[in-house]
């Protein structure tokens, strides 16, 4: 067996940036949340959110840290808060900024292996990370509901269109499609 220095290990990594990416479901007015809670239920987005972020470093702000009530399994869970004294159970990392999340999980990325890191909100969160970002998974909800959290207007000139697919959920009667975005 070779033993491998730090230096060795560092060009095995990928040559590749990590790309910031942001997961979100929203309705045609933007909603995204109610209280703390998504505005509906469902299952097939929640599946859908956890095969896109499993395996990777999530950023989300501590009130959508809250709303989830303990670290999503098998992610890196890295909570921004504004609180000093804020501590996240075992499972958690807690950073004070928006670049001090993304420096960390574009860091966790490298380290395994991964070529991408997710924002999971909340709205004030996408605002912030929105410009630095290359990609946006969007859940459309095809109904407008009353809210209180809203995803930031964003310039569609600046993003394509790579993947749609539409769904019916039978359960609540929404249309839905799950919509990859790539910045041009």
């Amino acid at each position: 067996m070779t033993e491998m220095t730090g230096d060795d290990l560092l060009d095995t990594l990928p040559d590749d940036n990590v790309r910031l990416a942001l997961i979100v479901a929203m309705a045609r007015n933007r909603c995204i949340g109610i209280d703390n809670k998504l505005p509906w239920r469902l299952a097939a987005d929640l599946q859908y959110f956890k095969r896109i972020t499993s395996g990777k470093a999530i950023v989300m702000g501590r009130t959508t840290y809250d709303s989830l009530g303990r670290p999503l399994p098998n992610r890196t869970n890295i909570v921004i808060t504004r609180n000093p004294d804020w501590e996240g159970p075992i499972g958690t990392r807690v950073v004070h900024s928006l670049e001090a999340a993304l420096a960390l999980a574009e860091s966790v990325a490298v380290c395994n292996y991964q070529d991408e890191a997710l924002v999971i909100g909340g709205a004030e969160v996408y605002a912030q990370a929105l410009p630095q970002c290359q990609r946006m998974y969007i859940t459309e909800v095809e109904t407008d509901v009353d809210g209180d959290a809203f995803f930031p207007a964003w310039e569609s000139a600046q993003w394509q269109e790579i993947v749609r697919e539409r769904h019916f959920d039978e359960s609540s009667q929404l249309h839905y499609s799950f919509v990859v975005y790539d910045r041009i």
